[in-house]
């Protein structure tokens, strides 16, 4: 058997409902790792790994995704190949996919895997590859191909969580195509890159301004399209705010992901109303469409036609604990990945 030894991040700890993550949920280990692969198999070296809010149910021992203690946490990321059994996947091939917060995975099953074609592109970023060309533009990608017929010049769209990697590629797509792009976040720093570096036409901090003003004033006559990833309150002013025939397209719930009292939405009447329409989307429903979104999208990259997106990379798996309990506060913003290694 051959061995080498491999660091990863285990849950150590669950979060019920309510309760904040700490530093204290994660634990950070060294074990050996069997590198004697059986057909079919290959072994990755991770290079980017994912923070996003959805490991957060992998932690809540109350509900139907908990998963167990002591197990690496599971991620999407970037990775190279550093061994393979399998030749569809080669040794030295950049993978995007489900991988473990570690230094290697080791995967049997490699469906979901995809290569990436075009990793070691100059003129595009590899981080792009968990961001915009990643599931987070793909999320937005697949969701406005999907459920928008197209775009209107001047139509007034708002998007509640603009500024993380999903909201605000949904709007740098809105924008090319002539929307009013109105965005909510949750800090100044981040209202400010929606404005100035994305180009949203009114962004408002949601935690110190009103939401109904900030949309009255943005669109006094009302809203067309909602890309709701926060639920709560905001879904229920966004139900007041849109026009008769009005489209949500349903992504996230974060601001009742973690919360102990459910919140009870008080204006679903005004579906029936308006006649609105809310459909419903998960990005891991169309990995499929990778290809096709490498394929429009990357070049408008490369060229700088598409802006890049804020993504911070924080160095070192022992930093995942602190890292996802200040993500989970709103501490940052665009991108958040784990830097387990390099190219």
């Amino acid at each position: 058997m051959t061995v080498i030894s491999n660091t990863r991040v285990v849950r150590a700890k669950y979060v019920p409902k309510g309760e904040a993550f700490s530093n204290e949920n994660f634990k950070t280990e060294t074990v050996e790792l069997d590198t004697q692969l059986n057909d079919g198999e290959i072994l990755v070296r991770n290079l980017y790994l994912s923070l996003d809010p959805y490991i957060r149910y992998s932690f809540d021992p109350s509900g139907p995704r908990a998963l167990p203690l002591g197990d690496t946490v599971g991620t999407f990321g970037i990775g190279e190949v550093f061994d393979s059994k399998n030749s569809a996947f080669p040794v030295k091939s950049v993978i995007l996919g489900l991988l473990g917060l570690e230094q290697y995975t080791r995967i049997s099953n490699v469906q979901g895997l995809i290569i990436i074609p075009d990793a070691r592109n100059p003129n595009i970023p590899l981080l792009e590859y968990t961001s915009t060309l990643g599931v987070g533009g793909l999320s937005a990608y697949a969701a406005v191909k999907t459920l928008v017929p197209a775009f209107k010049k001047d139509q007034p769209v708002f998007i509640s969580s603009a500024a993380g990697s999903v909201g605000s590629f949904i709007g740098i797509l809105a924008k090319r195509a002539g929307a009013f792009v109105i965005g909510s976040a949750g800090s100044d720093e981040k209202v400010n890159y929606l404005l100035n570096d994305l180009g949203f036409d009114a962004a408002f901090n949601y935690k110190t301004k009103d939401t109904r003003a900030e949309l009255d004033a943005a669109a006094p006559q009302g809203i067309e399209i909602y890309f709701d990833q926060v639920g709560g309150e905001t879904l229920d002013i966004a139900l007041e705010k849109l026009k008769v025939n009005g489209l949500i397209v349903a992504i996230g719930s974060i601001s009742t992901t973690s919360a102990k009292t459910p919140y009870v939405t008080k204006n679903l009447n005004l579906i029936i109303g308006k006649a609105l329409t809310i459909k419903g989307f998960t990005g891991f429903q169309h990995l499929h469409r990778f290809p096709e979104l490498w394929s429009d999208i990357g070049p408008l990259i490369a060229n700088g036609e598409i802006p890049l997106q804020k993504i911070t990379a924080v160095k070192g798996l022992e930093n995942t604990g602190q890292t996802f309990a200040d993500f989970m506060e709103g501490k940052h913003h665009g991108k958040l990945v784990i830097e387990a290694g390099s190219l």
